[in-house]
């Protein structure tokens, strides 16, 4: 850069007549300012401040990547050490087709599906330690804590069909203290996917719904009409009146407004209002950058 400089007027300094022309010379060059001098000190400093910007700047980039290796490293050791499939979470309110789409994400990616209702079930029933830990707030009717589901989760990932061929994880994180506890636990989820539906819709699936209490089938009187023969013994819940759906909806969006912030670099959101087909290759899009 060049640095401009405004050399202060020469002082008048008394000549005297009878002084020989060199030594009148030598006089005023030494009440002359040297400008030439002063340049080359303020180039040399204003190098030395560069010198020190970008030092650190590449101080903060180092710094920035041993971060980014610390959080891999962290991530990689909440799996096992040598996880190589990815960590998918998919999140989504009442019957938004979270069901149908994670049976599709299974079939194309070979993703195991994980549930926390499955793996509480499955530790209780082994007598696991964390099943045992579990089944004594299971047992009191109190929530188990969002710690120890943590536990669970982090346990489960460890297992070799996980680290193998990645994860879907279902119904959790289920609230904010449990995203920030995943966090905290160094879970390094690659896509966040959020299905989302206008609430008038899921209540207009939701009630449509009637169980057939033979079979277990679940049937929908416009969009999965049931045979004509069994129309009668068919129930209608009472998780699936107007008034239930629209109390659970409110429940899911406040939720899942405190969740995902603490995923937003990876939130995938897809709409859920198509076809189950259609539904999907949305989901496409967003594993396939995986």
């Amino acid at each position: 850069s060049t640095v401009s400089f405004t050399a202060p007027s020469a002082a008048r300094v008394p000549l005297d007549a009878g002084a020989s022309t060199m030594a009148q010379s030598q006089l005023l060059e030494s009440t002359m300012p040297a400008p030439a001098a002063t340049s080359c000190a303020a180039v040399a400093a204003s190098g030395m401040a560069l010198a020190a910007v970008a030092a650190a700047g590449l101080g903060v980039k180092r710094a920035q990547g041993a971060r980014e290796k610390r959080c891999n490293r962290t991530a990689c050791a909440a799996r096992g050490g040598d996880a190589k499939g990815a960590l998918v979470v998919i999140a989504g309110p009442p019957a938004a087709g979270k069901g149908t789409q994670c049976e599709k994400i299974k079939e194309k990616y070979g993703y195991v599906h994980i549930s926390t209702g499955d793996i509480l079930r499955e530790n209780v029933k082994n007598g696991t330690e964390l099943g045992l830990k579990a089944k004594g707030f299971m047992d009191s009717g109190a929530l188990v804590p969002s710690e120890l589901i943590v536990d669970l989760v982090k346990d489960r990932l460890t297992k070799d069909d996980v680290k193998e061929q990645g994860c879907l994880l279902d119904g959790f994180p289920r609230a904010p203290d449990q995203a920030q506890a995943m966090v905290d636990a160094g879970l390094k989820v690659q896509k966040f996917l959020v299905i989302k539906v206008p609430d008038d819709t899921l209540v207009e699936r939701g009630c449509g719904r009637r169980l057939d209490p033979e079979t277990g089938d679940i049937y929908h009187l416009k969009f999965k009409p049931p045979p004509a023969e069994i129309v009668d013994r068919l129930v209608h819940r009472s998780d699936d009146q107007e008034e239930k759906i629209r109390e659970r909806l409110n429940n899911y969006h406040s939720q899942i407004d405190g969740i995902t912030p603490f995923f937003k670099d990876v939130v995938y959101e897809i709409d859920g209002t198509g076809k189950p087909d259609d539904v999907f290759d949305l989901v496409t899009k967003g594993l396939d950058t995986l």
